[in-house]
């Protein structure tokens, strides 16, 4: 369904049974498997970040034709994601053997290398500002921006911003409103995605307070957390300076930026996604500058069963 197709908010119809979450760990359990049936494919490399910390990334480039000629995509990965999971590595793989140049990069804490003791959230936009401008100076002749889940948040946070120079930008099963995702995902298949989220970052915390001990994490509060706004509340709230968890969704929400947003924009959201509620899905008539499409099926970042690809969705796009 389409902006033309879906002018009221009363049409979307979530579903969220047993083929929402079908369509949601079949395709990603697939990914995995066959990104570990053949070796990681992108070259490694860093770049420092505004703090001075070296953020890594992932690229795929054709060497011979130079930048001016040629197109990049910046692709942004989901909560508890990397550069290498299953579909980056694929979207990556499939841009690239059309001739596309193709980055990927890691978000803090979600590479092997100390990117600091600040870790990323679900809005932090500063690490992709700074790897999009470091685009810009090579005079690529388009840039655009691919944005899964959390990814895709960030992605559209950092165009109402105000950030230029950026062709298109196609954005994934988008978390538009995260306090109400994060109410949603402590009840949806029983809390199994909150619960599988939550081990990870906990995880996370332990590892930069390893590596920096100097940091005032409340590490008695880490094992008390059990649904994202107790650890949005102590950890991640208080790590980039909200006041609370209801401070940080606030603020860091994408669904706020949308009317800020410059750059063609398209945002696929399907009805069946498991990790969003209704508000994630915004009458299109309130944001006529922004593409929507939702369809009845994909899951969350599924899209392989029925219907078109990511892949397909975001050549449909930029071609059009």
């Amino acid at each position: 369904m389409s902006i033309e197709s879906t002018p009221h908010l009363s049409n979307i119809k979530v579903s969220h049974g047993f083929h929402a979450h079908w369509q949601t760990i079949l395709p990603f359990i697939r990914r995995d498997l066959r990104a570990i049936l053949k070796p990681i494919h992108g070259e490694f490399k860093t770049f420092v970040s505004f703090d001075g910390y070296p953020i890594a990334y992932r690229r795929w480039e054709h060497k011979n034709i130079s930048c001016s000629n040629k197109t990049l995509f910046i692709l942004s990965h989901g909560l508890e994601g990397s550069a290498e999971s299953g579909y980056i590595q694929e979207t990556a793989a499939d841009l690239h053997a059309k001739t596309y140049d193709v980055w990927a990069w890691y978000m803090r804490g979600c590479s092997a290398i100390d990117s600091g003791p600040l870790l990323y959230n679900s809005g932090f936009t500063a690490d992709l500002r700074t790897l999009t401008e470091e685009a810009k100076k090579l005079g690529y002749k388009h840039i655009h921006l691919i944005g899964f889940s959390v990814g895709g948040n960030i992605t559209l946070k950092l165009l109402g911003e105000g950030i230029t120079g950026i062709s298109k930008a196609i954005c994934f099963s988008v978390p538009l409103q995260l306090g109400d995702v994060a109410q949603h995902l402590s009840k949806s298949f029983y809390g199994f995605y909150m619960k599988r989220f939550l081990k990870s970052l906990k995880e996370k915390i332990i590892v930069s307070k390893q590596r920096h001990p100097e940091e005032k994490y409340k590490m008695d509060m880490l094992d008390r957390c059990h649904d994202f706004e107790s650890f949005d509340e102590n950890f991640t709230a208080p790590m980039h300076g909200y006041t609370s968890a209801f401070d940080y969704y606030t603020h860091c929400s994408s669904l706020y930026f949308l009317k800020n947003i410059e750059t063609s924009c398209l945002i696929v959201n399907a009805q069946n996604d498991p990790f969003l509620p209704l508000s994630c899905f915004p009458d299109p008539l309130l944001f006529p500058k922004i593409k929507f499409e939702y369809p009845k099926e994909g899951g969350h970042c599924g899209f392989e069963q029925k219907g078109k690809s990511m892949v397909t969705w975001t050549l449909d796009f930029i071609t059009q």
